[in-house]
């Protein structure tokens, strides 16, 4: 069986059931793998990509585990894992509250659990799930949606991930926002008085973190200029509650904001 980063665990261990240990004896987080309840759970929704970016480990580390089974790896370019890293600066505010680790840990599939959640949240409001693993099948299932969402590592064992679904008037504006036909003309009025930084390379939560401390020691009469690979949904309430303003231009690498306060 021919594999690259985007097979699924399932159809690892439907080819070969002795990955099941393979995979296991990688570290600890794959254990879950040899309770059957738990792996009906994760191995039909989680890629090899998934599951080392879950691990915490190197796509090659399963490779390794994975050709003395049989399995050929595709010629393919390997797909570079960005992990999750540990910081509890990103203050987020959540209006719903759910940890389904006491779940998990009892062998218990916490998916129709959290889908009843997200089912009975209300627009612009943010649901907390904690989980002991980042949880990129759900995130990806819930970006279909129209979820966006952050992770925060909270310890090895604790991810705390952030769920909030935007209403049309946050997609495009609101009240505090002029239209982003009026991005030039903002741009134009802060000329020479604009700080810019880059933040779409950074993991999560770091790019609403360095945005806030950027805009902490901002100059008066200065704005800040912010290359972001997606509007920041998490940040609009926190730059409203700040008394902030922006402005937001959509292009082929992300979004563009400008945030400012009135002069």
């Amino acid at each position: 069986m021919v594999i690259d980063a985007n097979t699924k665990i399932a159809a690892l261990i439907k080819a070969n059931p002795a990955v099941i240990d393979a995979i296991a004896s990688i570290n600890t987080h794959f254990k879950k793998l040899q309770n059957p309840v738990l792996r009906k759970i994760f191995a039909s929704r989680v890629t090899i990509a998934d599951a080392a970016k879950i691990g915490k480990c190197d796509i090659e580390t399963f490779y390794t585990k994975l050709r003395p089974l049989g399995f050929n790896v595709s010629d393919s370019q390997p797909i570079q894992i960005e992990h999750i890293q540990r910081d509890t600066a990103a203050n987020i505010n959540y209006d719903m509250l759910l940890d389904v680790r006491d779940d998990i840990n009892n062998g218990k599939d916490p998916f129709k659990k959290i889908m009843q959640a997200i089912t009975t949240l209300p627009k612009d409001k943010v649901l907390l799930l904690v989980n002991s693993f980042e949880p990129l099948p759900l995130i990806c299932i819930l970006k279909d949606r129209g979820y966006e969402s952050e992770v925060v590592e909270v310890g090895s064992d604790e991810i705390h991930t952030y769920f909030k679904k935007a209403t049309d008037e946050l997609l495009n504006t609101d009240a505090h926002s002029p239209e982003a036909s009026q991005f030039d003309e903002i741009r134009s009025g802060f000329e020479g008085s604009l700080k810019y930084i880059d933040v779409r390379q950074l993991p999560m939560p770091q790019p609403m973190v360095t945005i806030l401390r950027t805009l902490e020691s901002l100059e008066r009469q200065t704005a800040l200029f912010v290359y972001h690979k997606k509007l920041p949904l998490f940040l609009l309430p926190e730059l409203k509650d700040r008394k902030y303003e922006h402005v937001v231009r959509y292009t082929d690498e992300g979004v563009e904001l400008i945030i400012y306060k009135q002069q």
